[in-house]
């Protein structure tokens, strides 16, 4: 006796209130919405990027934001960055669900100005800077106030890194000397959240 079993990459069938587990996805709009909810239901899962990627572009398009990220410039880590928390991949929307945060948010999704962290970070932060953090964290008491406090340090860290890697950007001897700074440096960051 062979017995199966349903893994995460595995959601239910599809099926339509009207055809049932026989789709007719050309004809039925039912059906079509049934399959195209089990296929993200899986594109999310087995490609967090991706999907992360699709929704930032979407919201990009929406706030007339620029937009120029790919999907390989979406790197999911399994640990979040500014919380130090496991990122849950594939589950329903969690506070340690991955969402892509951008540093500074006015500039938008932009290579070099979005990172991936947790959703509760992300909405910890918002759209404030590290002097803004800096006073969430002394009006808040308990957990809350360390979590502004490591937020302030994350966004530290990145504005730090990306002024880096501006200057990594120029020309000759000097760019590649801040090349391999700005190599050094996010290696280290990778090094601090898998410690914490």
């Amino acid at each position: 006796m062979k017995v199966s079993y349903m893994t995460v990459y595995d959601p239910p069938n599809p099926s339509c209130p009207i055809h049932g587990a026989c789709l007719q996805r050309s004809t039925c709009a039912k059906c079509n919405a049934a399959y195209m909810r089990r296929y993200l239901k899986v594109q999310r899962r087995v490609t967090p990027a991706v999907a992360l990627h699709s929704r930032a572009r979407q919201r990009a398009a929406r706030r007339g934001l620029p937009f120029d990220l790919d999907v390989s410039d979406v790197v999911v880590p399994s640990i979040c960055p500014a919380l130090g928390v496991p990122l849950v991949i594939g589950e329903m929307r969690s506070p340690n669900s991955p969402s892509l945060d951008r540093i500074r948010p006015a500039l938008g999704y932009v290579r070099g100005n979005t990172r991936v962290i947790s959703d509760q970070a992300n909405r910890l932060k918002g759209a404030l800077d590290i002097e803004g953090l800096i006073k969430r964290a002394v009006a808040s008491v308990d957990q809350r106030r360390e979590d502004y406090a490591r937020l302030a340090a994350y966004l530290d860290r990145e504005l730090l890194l990306a002024e880096v890697r501006r200057k990594a950007a120029l020309e000759g001897r000097a760019g590649e000397e801040w090349a391999k700074v700005a190599n050094f440096l996010e290696a280290a960051f990778v090094r601090a959240d898998w410690k914490r």
